[in-house]
């Protein structure tokens, strides 16, 4: 049966790149219990995350605070701040932003529950095939003891809002073929992630006309500009993504370039509008740069500065890019710094608050942790090394620490000013339930049943103009998971697998 589900995956476009061919991409058998009240709480407060980093990334008193620290031992962040910083000065500026973003959670376990309702907990997770022998279970208090932690909120290249939507008729097929459940529609709930983004970028399409005519601007035909990295082993969620936008809007030119092409293949005119092979480009929508290796010259950190300084709408801008650090995450997560952007008796500030894990800074100077809480932290780590996960400012996964190799890296930083660099933050206990992945070597031999937690991704989209917002709203979601022996998760990396919730 596995063999015939992988041959499902593989005509749903469940897909990736491995020595320039298409080759299934790893996804999950079936899809994985996920109790339905945390999944709507999660969705619930998208708005509120989109709102907050909007905020955080237009309060330039807020960045500066909190990253002029890191900006002294960083050349990555001190390159974005020096591009921000001319931005700032110029005299025409494009004002509006679109954010793609995505929010990730893992389903904490709290560590002082009872064995009684722990193992309650672990009984009604344990499986999909357990999970569909009992109803939907939408009562709060069903679900005491396992609460919401973020991982990481992300605003740069989000990846997988296109395939996404394409695992969940995937999945509802696997559950046929297995007989598992009926209610399909109901307990593998909707995703139209692709089609909210795509709406979003259409959305900021025009936008983009109406501000030139504004500025007595006359817009010939316009484009999207997708600035993509080398050898993308990714494209297919890319192209699901795309697809849904030029079935919305055929007329919309959409261009795939990387930066060493646009170092000769962009052009500004005097009003700062910007072409690419003689296009006008009203959208740039970066799918790479949050890596200091996607910059490995002046000539490609220009060309970042001049699709900056461009009319055209940045996803993200440059400002977006700021905000989404490390250790403007730690700074948001002390109710000091949140009260900046929410009033501390909203509903807002209090979600927000609710689901933050405990972070870190390893530095006084840096003003988020103080000297005696970071010396207890750093002594407890010592110790318990499980407890924790240390993490530098880099996005991209596969570059945080565990267990010994945090301890060795710990006590390697710590008297170095390269541990401004790194917030420790508490390790999310997730719970753990079974599955079995299908990846491109599955459909030839017999699939295994593994232990395995997941992450939750709520994706959200806001487009702005400074304080006046005009769209804000929940995206959809992504489920991801991975061998519970496995501390990384990317997918195209080979560290996890697509999944889509069961409800339970």
């Amino acid at each position: 049966m596995h063999k015939v589900a992988s041959e499902f995956a593989v005509s749903n476009g469940i897909l990736k790149v491995v020595d320039g061919n298409p080759s299934l991409l790893s996804c999950t058998l079936l899809p994985s219990p996920v109790p339905k009240v945390l999944l709507c709480r999660a969705q619930s407060i998208q708005c509120d995350f989109n709102l907050l980093y909007h905020r955080v990334a237009m309060n330039h008193e807020f960045l500066d605070d909190v990253l002029k620290p890191v900006l002294a031992v960083d050349h990555y962040l001190r390159s974005l701040w020096g591009i921000y910083s001319r931005i700032r000065t110029n005299e025409i500026t494009q004002d509006i932003v679109l954010g793609l973003n995505r929010s990730d959670y893992m389903l904490h376990v709290q560590g002082d529950l009872c064995d009684t309702k722990r193992t309650s907990l672990a009984n009604r997770l344990q499986s999909t095939v357990v999970a569909a022998q009992s109803d939907i279970e939408t009562q709060d208090e069903a679900w005491d003891g396992l609460l919401i932690r973020q991982v990481e909120f992300n605003m740069i290249a989000c990846s997988f809002c296109g395939l996404a939507q394409r695992i969940v008729p995937q999945h509802r097929i696997s559950l046929s073929l297995h007989g598992i459940s009926s209610d399909l529609n109901n307990r593998v709930p909707d995703c139209f992630s692709a089609d909210k983004f795509s709406e979003a970028l259409l959305s900021a399409c025009r936008m983009y006309v109406e501000d030139c005519s504004r500025r007595n601007l006359i817009t010939s035909n316009i484009s999207i500009l997708v600035v993509v990295g080398k050898n993308e082993k990714n494209i297919y969620d890319q192209r699901a993504l795309i697809g849904c936008l030029l079935l919305k809007n055929p007329k919309v030119n959409v261009l795939y370039h990387s930066f060493d092409y646009l170092k000769t293949g962009l052009k500004l005119d005097v009003n700062s509008r910007l072409f690419v092979d003689n296009q006008e480009v009203a959208v740039v929508y970066f799918r790479t740069g949050y890596t200091p290796d996607a910059f490995p010259d002046d000539e490609t950190w220009d060309v970042k500065y001049q699709l900056e300084r461009s009319l055209a709408i940045k996803c993200p801008c440059i400002q977006y890019m700021l905000a989404n650090t490390k250790i403007v995450q730690a700074a948001l997560s002390k109710p000091k710094y949140l009260s900046r952007f929410f009033n501390p008796d909203s509903s807002s500030y209090l979600n927000i608050l609710s689901t933050f894990a405990h972070q870190y800074t390893l530095d006084e100077e840096m003003g988020i942790s103080d000297s005696t809480e970071i010396q207890f932290v750093i002594n407890d780590c010592l110790l318990r090394p499980d407890n924790y996960v240390l993490k530098p400012q880099r996005e991209g996964g596969g570059n945080n620490y565990f267990g010994e190799e945090l301890v060795q890296k710990l006590k390697s930083i710590m008297n170095h000013s390269e541990k401004k660099l790194y917030v420790l933050m508490e390790r999310i206990q997730p719970y753990i339930f079974e599955n079995s992945i299908l990846n491109s070597t599955s459909a030839s031999g017999e699939l295994n049943v593994k232990k395995m937690v997941t992450e939750l991704g709520i994706f959200g989209a806001i487009l702005a103009c400074k304080d006046e917002i005009f769209l804000n709203e929940f995206s959809g979601h992504l489920l991801r998971s991975k061998p519970l022996e496995s501390n990384e998760g990317g997918i195209v990396a080979g560290y996890g697998c697509l999944d889509s919730p069961f409800l339970v």
